[in-house]
């Protein structure tokens, strides 16, 4: 890259070509010098460097030595100092500096540091610089943080001080007379209005941004923003603000019309900085309509400054020609390639590449300008100065994305290509004859000229264009408007009366590719502009009459053109820095994905439309919106394309998609002049190279008009057809017509007027197959080759099925496999019925769930559950139309197993609930039925339906009986408890009814024989004895099996047999303990598997459970003492698991105990049968656990220490003795535990109340009467009177652990609580005895029964029955257990006891 400077005047143009040893990637022009930066850093000078006393020419500049140990990033040159950029965001500053533009007190002849210090955080901070501009009196700086600091003199930093010059930085915003902003629309309701930025710490600073919408907004009078304000707005795109430098503050004044301004201070006397933050108005505002001046602020906002200061020569007038520039930008950045950095004066900014989310530029732009308009270069149609931003409406909706300024006019450049021009126009350098113009015009350029970069300087305009060429050309503006090419050239800028032109070297012809690939996407927008303002629009303001797909076809259209024109006004920025940019950061590459989706959803529309033929339609309404401006159709078509009408229309909307062959060569060309990037530029290449060929494929087949309507779809292409691709039907008749017609998404077979559409989504050509198999082993000499043509064995696809069987009409979508349905999908039916679930080999298979439509109630029957060869099999929920619920097993679509039925709502005449066995869709064996409507629950056998067997009914009322009953009633012999304890033993007929024998015994002993006759509740008829026994009689044997309860009951190891049944089918036996082991366990891992797979909502810990349960642990090594507690953790955590089949079997029980136990089954009577069932289940239990680990011993074995170690004795050994009980019971007794001890307090009811009545009292007394009354022995009295008389001081940690009983649920911990209580009485009595001290009874029951009294613990009658009654009997005759009888004596005593 090279520099060509040329030096402007009234009648020549002298261009002076600069050439370095290394390529310049910036040039900055001031008044009468400049500055050039090489892409190395480095910084040379030329011009009049008065600050030297040097003049150096142009053709030789000098190198500022001083700079070389820096990597400068930026050069700004101000009237007569300069300004560079370090990489690490130093400043350096050197020139004249009478009025403090270089930070520093005196004059500065070599560059040198400028210390930029934020003294508003705590501690202050150094501040990274970013970017750098210079003016003639002042320089500004943005930071990282995206502040904009200030040094020099004059208004145009932003200062309202009146001390100058400002040797120090400080944080300002920038404020001018002759200013431009681009921005980026936002809706109205984005802008808001906040508070002012309060002292920040460190890390926090003001922000500016740009306020983004997507469609631009509607300008009116209002719609403006004044100077002078705060912002406090976070601002995220391109701003970039162009602003004439004052001269003195004299002229300042006059312009503001305020005459002498006062300066504002703080009330230390320093100055008040005033940032460029938030769009507040100051307390102090000189504006009078600052309300409404707040609520549109916002326009000019951004989140980082890059700014630059350029200078021209003086002017005689009011205002200075030198021209500041400040740029707004999302993402300041320190050496990257920057589309648009600060410049001199009328030198453009842009917006950078990284804005819009994608990378590419935004065209929905706003121009805004302010300041001094004596020559109407504010654009706003008067020569009045505006103190505030006023949006120019002219320009709202062109798409600009450039602006300049020169010293009194005005540029704008558009994404078309159009220059827009105002103000002074003395030297012809707006491009038109106007003078002056104040409102926006087009300016004159010729046929074919598309401008694509400008510049303004002070009294000329430089414009850079595409011509027929494809070097730029460049047209100066000025006095002098001859068009010139000086080759490839990238950017230009103006200074002054004089010009900077960067140019490049065209090597391997690639930046000659690049010019060519931007120039024709130029080209390319404003063609789709044309066709979009002169057809489409037109034609879419017709709403009214435009179809779907034409609308569709429209917003594809205008994408593509939005792509377009972003693109291009990309690729000419890249221009910009091509030596610092690398070919791979191409916006084409970089965004090869989202060019062909824009591409592919245009060919979709346009194709679509076609189909369905909407180019006829769209013709005849192109007639009637168009009329006599048919002819531009023919203008905007290119040469070689039909000339009818309705062709032109076809052509127009069909030629973008040929565009794609710019980019295939474009990048050909550059893939030859970079090995490196070869691939990448190649696979870009093909990819749109094979679009290019699929639209010759669209145009081919584009037309389907010679098929029936219902064969025309939008997206129905055709790939081939019989007539021009022979194939002929087999066997066919002699004059049969056989038409085959292969579309993208089916197969026609047409004969005469009938045809036949096969979806290609369910088309299995198993012959095919095959024939292409066969044909690819010949060729390959009997080899199969790597990549046959093979059809796609596993698809997904929907499907209508028509032949005979279960899925007659029905609509299936989802998953296929070899030409049956397999896999997850969802089937429909006519008659409403769906499936949505598991199939396998063509069937229902898996888990599924099915509504079925119950046109009787007007409501759906809904299954969840499993499935097995179409049926229902497995375990599930069938919710009823009803209102009934079953839940549990099935076979082959009957209720078979285990389940439970309750009633619903709409079972309004009975509910009830059922828990048992099913068979074959019928109750059948045990199970338990809550009639919820008559108070009663059957627990007992069932046959077809019917109550039928051993029995045991129990009311509300709290009769008890149990019998037997045959065909749904009670019939034989049975027994009938009631509540007061009366009971009858006799025959009964029907149910609650008594006909024939039967002995009824009264609760005072009497009894009564003989025949009875009646209903129970109603009243009893009898013939028979009376009598009543003596006192000395004792009762017989005989009468007391006569009254004994069990007799008739179901055994406890015959009850629930089906749910162990399901738990052994779970694990894949067929019968109890009929199975393989390896299978169990691969079912128990599957079962795991499967349900974290299907269930995403678990939560962590539930995740690792299961994690931990996937994993087969050690089952066939012998267990011992050490191995005993894995089995116990894994039992654990997988009963504690309901997808576990044991945790599914524990649930089970729990769910069947409580049926049973709970409700109207809390009877006392019950309470034998409830605690023989809880040893059922764990001998059941353990069956399956022993199945699963064979190591373990029989109930009550002995589990030997493991080899090698040492021999513990018996009583040492924890896990020595082991059961059902020590090892199932902590599982299951938990769960179990409300039911069963309601059921023990309700059995000693009477025994706990005389119990309660003694503790009330006896703890009356203070503890020395009470030890004394229960005969305590004198060495333990004195321990009484040590602690105090206080009463309940003694022993009181033996107390409180006694008291802990009522918190454990199973026999062996409430023990263990019991064992405890004796180790604290023990401690607390030691101090007081000799060394070798043994408890005897005599000395033991007294204390420990005063323990007990007072802990005070409700129903312990109860706990010492439930201890009793499932305690391992392993422990009833040791410590433990002598233990435990100490307790139940203490409570028998208590009992008994009284206060005499």
């Amino acid at each position: 890259m090279f520099v060509c400077i040329i030096a402007g005047s009234s009648e020549q143009l002298c261009p002076e070509r600069v050439l370095l040893s290394r390529p310049v990637v910036q040039a900055a022009l001031g008044e009468h010098h400049g500055l050039l930066l090489t892409q190395e850093g480095q910084v040379y000078s030329f011009g009049e460097l008065l600050w030297r006393d040097l003049r150096i020419p142009a053709s030789h500049p000098v190198l500022e030595v001083t700079l070389l140990g820096e990597m400068v990033v930026r050069v700004a040159a101000g009237g007569f100092h300069c300004g560079a950029l370090s990489e690490q965001g130093s400043v350096y500053m050197w020139g004249e500096n009478t009025a403090g533009q270089c930070g520093l007190t005196e004059r500065v002849s070599e560059p040198c540091p400028v210390s930029v210090v934020d003294n508003d955080v705590v501690p202050p901070a150094v501040i990274r610089v970013v970017d750098l501009a210079c003016g003639r009196e002042h320089s500004l700086a943005l930071s990282s943080q995206n502040e904009l600091w200030a040094w020099g003199s004059g208004c145009q930093l932003g200062l309202v001080i009146s001390t100058f010059p400002v040797s120090r930085p400080q944080k300002v915003v920038c404020g001018a007379y002759h200013s431009l902003a681009l921005v980026r629309s936002l809706p109205p309701q984005k802008y808001n209005t906040h508070n002012p930025p309060k002292k920040r710490e460190r890390g926090q600073s003001p922000h500016c941004s740009v306020p983004e919408r997507e469609e631009l907004v509607t300008v009116d009078d209002s719609h403006y923003c004044p100077l002078g304000v705060e912002l406090s707005e976070v601002m995220t795109d391109e701003v970039y603000i162009l602003k004439q430098r004052q001269i003195t503050d004299k002229v300042i004044n006059e312009i503001c019309g305020h005459g002498e301004a006062e300066p504002l201070t703080q009330p230390d006397g320093t100055p008040m900085l005033c940032p460029l933050s938030g769009w507040r108005a100051n307390k102090n505002s000189v504006f009078p309509d600052e309300v409404e001046l707040q609520s549109l602020l916002q326009k000019l906002s951004g989140s980082s400054l890059e700014t630059q200061q350029t200078t021209g020569p003086g002017d005689t007038d009011s205002l200075s020609s030198h021209t500041s520039y400040v740029f707004l930008s999302g993402s300041p950045r320190r050496r990257q390639p920057c589309a648009c950095k600060p410049s001199s004066t009328g030198q453009t900014q842009a917006p950078t590449l990284e804005e819009a989310g994608e990378g590419l530029l935004s065209l929905e732009t706003e121009v805004w300008s302010w300041g001094r308009g004596s020559e109407g270069q504010l654009g706003h149609g008067d020569q009045l100065a505006r103190l505030q931003p006023l949006c120019i409406k002219s320009l709202t909706g062109e798409e600009v994305i450039k602006v300049a300024a020169g010293s009194h006019h005005s540029l704008a450049l558009t994404a078309q290509c159009q220059v827009y021009s105002w103000g002074s126009n003395m030297c012809g350098q707006l491009g038109h004859i106007n003078s002056p113009v104040t409102v926006p015009q087009q300016a004159k350029l010729s046929d074919g000229l598309r401008v694509w970069d400008m510049s303004a300087g002070q009294s000329h305009s430089l414009l850079l264009a595409d011509g027929d060429c494809v070097q730029p050309i460049l047209l100066y503006c000025g006095q002098q408007q001859e068009p010139m090419s000086m080759g490839y050239i990238n950017s230009v800028c103006s200074g002054g009366q004089s010009c900077a032109l960067l140019l490049d070297h065209n090597i391997m012809g690639f930046i000659s590719a690049i010019h060519e690939l931007a120039s024709r996407e130029r080209h390319f927008y404003c063609w789709l502009s044309n066709v979009k303002k002169c057809l489409l629009t037109p034609l879419r303001n017709r709403g009214e009459t435009v179809s779907l797909l034409a609308a569709s076809l429209w917003m594809s259209f205008v994408r593509l053109s939005v792509l377009i024109g972003r693109h291009a006004t990309s690729l000419s920025y890249f221009l910009h820095n091509l030596q610092v940019h690398n070919v791979t950061s191409l916006p084409l590459l970089v965004h090869t994905e989202h060019f062909l989706d824009i591409y592919k959803e245009y060919c979709s529309a346009v194709g679509n439309f076609q189909v369905m033929g909407g180019f006829q339609t769209l013709h005849k309404l192109s007639i009637e919106c168009l009329g006599s401006q048919q002819a531009m159709l023919a203008q905007l078509c290119v040469a070689d394309q039909p000339a009818s009408e309705e062709a032109n229309l076809v052509s127009l909307m069909y030629w973008p998609l040929q565009h794609l062959q710019q980019y295939s060569r474009a990048l050909l060309k550059m893939a030859a002049c970079y090995d490196v990037v070869r691939v990448k530029l190649l696979c870009c290449f093909c990819l749109f190279a094979f679009y290019v060929t699929q639209t010759v494929l669209l145009r081919r087949y584009k037309c389907v008009f010679i098929l029936q309507e219902v064969l025309r779809l939008p997206q129905r292409r055709v790939v081939c057809e019989s007539t021009n691709r022979s194939l002929t039907l087999l066997n066919a008749g002699r004059f049969s017509n056989h038409w085959f017609i292969l579309f993208n998404d089916a197969l026609v077979h047409t004969q005469f007027s009938t045809h036949h559409v096969y979806p290609l989504t369910c088309l299995w050509n198993k012959w095919l197959q095959s024939l292409n198999q066969a044909v690819d082993q010949v060729l390959g000499g009997g080899v199969q080759s790597s990549s046959p043509v093979l059809t796609a064995m596993s698809r997904t696809a929907s499907y209508t099925f028509t032949g005979e069987g279960r899925f007659k009409d029905a609509q299936y979508t989802g998953g296929w496999l070899a030409g049956r349905i397999h896999g997850r999908g969802t089937m429909k039916w006519p008659d409403g019925r769906i499936y949505k679930g598991i199939f396998k080999n063509g069937l229902e298979n898996g888990y599924g769930e099915c509504i079925i439509p119950n046109k009787v109630l007007n409501k759906p029957d809904i299954y969840e559950g499993h499935w097995k060869d179409g049926k229902i099999h497995g375990f599930g929920k069938y919710k009823y139309a009803s209102g009934e619920v079953y839940e549990g097993c099935f076979c082959d679509d009957q209720r078979h197993g285990y389940g439970m039925l309750s009633s619903g709502k709409l079972a309004r005449n009975s509910s009830s609930v059922f828990i048992g066995q099913w068979v074959q869709d019928r109750k059948t064996g045990y199970g338990v039925y809550d009639d919820i409507t008559r108070g009663e629950k059957y627990m007992g056998l069932w046959l077809d339906d019917q109550r039928h067997g051993s029995t045991v009914v129990v009311t509300q009322y709290g009769l008890y009986y149990e019998g037997t009953f045959k065909e749904n009633k009670m019939a034989g012999s049975g027994l009938l408890l009631s509540d007061d304890d009366t009971v009858f033993h006799g025959e009964f007929s029907e149910d609650w009814t008594i006909n024939g024998k039967g002995v009824l015994s009264l609760t005072n002993g009497d009894s009564l024989e003989g025949l009875f006759s009646g209903e129970w509740s109603t009243g009893l008829k009898v013939v028979g004895t009376y009598t009543k026994p003596t006192v000395a009689e004792p009762e017989s044997k005989d009468r007391k099996n006569l009254f004994r309860m069990g007799q008739y009951v179901v055994p406890a190891d015959q009850r629930w047999g089906c749910v162990f049944d399901e738990c052994w089918s779970r694990l894949g036996c067929d019968a109890a303990g009929r199975g393989e082991r390896a299978t169990a366990w691969e079912n128990i891992a599957v079962a795991i598997t499967t349900a974290r797979r299907h269930s995403p909502d678990l939560s962590r810990s539930q995740s690792k459970v299961l994690e931990s349960l996937e994993f087969i642990p050690q089952h066939g090594e012998p267990v011992t003492t050490t191995n005993y507690d894995n089995i116990r953790r894994y039992l654990l955590k997988a009963c504690e698991t309901p997808l576990h089949p044991l945790g599914w079997l524990v649930e089970t029980l729990v769910t069947v105990y409580r049926m049973t136990y709970v409700g109207v089954g809390s009877n006392r009577r019950l309470l034998r049968q409830a605690v023989q069932e809880v040893q059922a289940y764990l001998t059941h239990f353990y069956s399956i656990v022993r199945f699963l680990f064979p190591g373990l011993p029989d109930d009550g074995g002995i589990i030997p220490d493991p080899p090698g170690s040492p021999t513990k004795s018996r009583c040492n050994s924890n896990a020595a003795d082991q059961g059902c009980s020590s090892l199932l019971l902590p599982l299951l007794l938990p769960r179990l535990y409300p039911p069963l001890f309601t059921l023990y307090c309700l059995q000693v009811e009477q025994e706990e109340a005389q119990y309660w009545e003694r503790i009330l009292r006896l703890n009356k007394q203070p503890d020395q009467s009470l030890l004394s009354f229960l005969e305590v022995q004198e060495v333990f009295l004195l321990l009484s009177q040590i602690v105090s008389s206080t009463k309940e001081a003694c022993f009181v940690s033996a107390v409180e652990t006694l008291q802990q009983i009522s918190t454990t649920f199973t026999p062996s911990d409430k023990l263990l609580v019991i064992h405890k209580t004796f180790v604290e009485l023990t401690q607390e009595v030691k101090p007081m005895l000799d060394g070798d001290f043994l408890w005897c009874m005599d000395d033991l029951f007294p204390l420990f029964l005063y323990v007990v009294l007072r802990a005070r613990i409700r129903n312990l009658g109860a706990e010492v029955s439930l201890i009793e009654d499932l305690m391992d009997p392993n422990i009833q005759h040791g410590e433990m257990g002598l233990m435990f009888t100490t307790l139940k004596a203490c409570y028998i005593q208590i009992q008994h006891e009284t206060n005499t």
